[in-house]
């Protein structure tokens, strides 16, 4: 299992894998500095609008890039058409293993990334509201969750077509739907997977003054009924991907 996953991880370094789990917490970090808050009543609110905030940019930057990360991850096996000699190398079980290992180690450091970007954030704009610990931590969990479960429906997709076209297609179809549930009522988007960083958020807007142009936020119940389903579709498309690989002939 050691060395399937260091040829993963040289394979990854030769694909430039890093850049990718850079790249998009990064992204989210500028999009959201772009709001920097501004005022004392802002900074006293800074850390639950930007909680608030944080799983609708997941809904438009995570589906896309598990599918990017998925593609590129089965890339070598089906561009060089290696995968029948692969299976005389090592085990199925090892090959789907490593590489599933080594996916979800690519997602938790983007998760982690995003994380850190989040409390640096906070660091460098002055936020005086008191650091949600707890509440950050939950984001990272529901985020990690509902980007292993689309990881793996993007990594089937690409074992079913042997090409990247049909997980891409399927990902920006679903950021699409995701970001449209997102602004629908709550029974709608738990019919939406993509969409499913919104009601994991544990902010909501609890206060509008339209006329003062401010907004006040309230913390929302955890919802742990929804990810444990997350959690539960992700498991069903592990073992969906490894009937494939086990059953599929080359």
């Amino acid at each position: 299992m050691n060395k399937a996953l260091h040829t993963e991880f040289q394979k990854a370094h030769r694909r430039h894998d890093l850049w990718i789990c850079l790249a998009v917490p990064l992204a989210a970090a500028i999009w959201s500095a772009s709001a920097m808050p501004r005022g004392a009543d802002e900074l006293a609110n800074a850390y639950s609008a930007l909680l608030y905030s944080l799983p609708v940019l997941n809904t438009v930057l995570m589906p896309l890039a598990m599918a990017v990360l998925a593609s590129r991850l089965w890339d070598v096996e089906v561009k060089g058409c290696t995968v029948k000699l692969l299976y005389t190398l090592q085990t199925r079980r090892s090959l789907f293993a490593a590489k599933a290992v080594f996916g979800a180690g690519e997602i938790l450091l983007m998760v982690l990334l995003e994380l850190a970007a989040t409390a640096l954030l906070g660091y460098i704009q002055h936020y005086t509201e008191a650091f949600p610990a707890a509440q950050l931590a939950y984001l990272g969990v529901c985020t990690y969750g509902v980007n292993l479960m689309l990881f793996f429906s993007e990594l089937l997709l690409m074992l079913v077509f042997s090409n990247p076209m049909p997980a891409l297609c399927v990902a920006i179809v679903g950021t699409l739907l995701g970001l449209f549930s997102a602004f629908m009522p709550r029974l709608v988007s738990y019919f939406v997977p993509w969409g499913y960083y919104v009601p994991l958020g544990c902010y909501e807007v609890a206060v509008w003054n339209e006329a003062e142009h401010t907004v006040l936020y309230g913390m929302t119940r955890y919802n742990w009924g929804l990810l444990g389903f997350t959690m539960l579709l992700a498991a069903l498309l592990f073992a969906a991907a490894w009937q494939l690989i086990r059953n599929k002939e080359v």
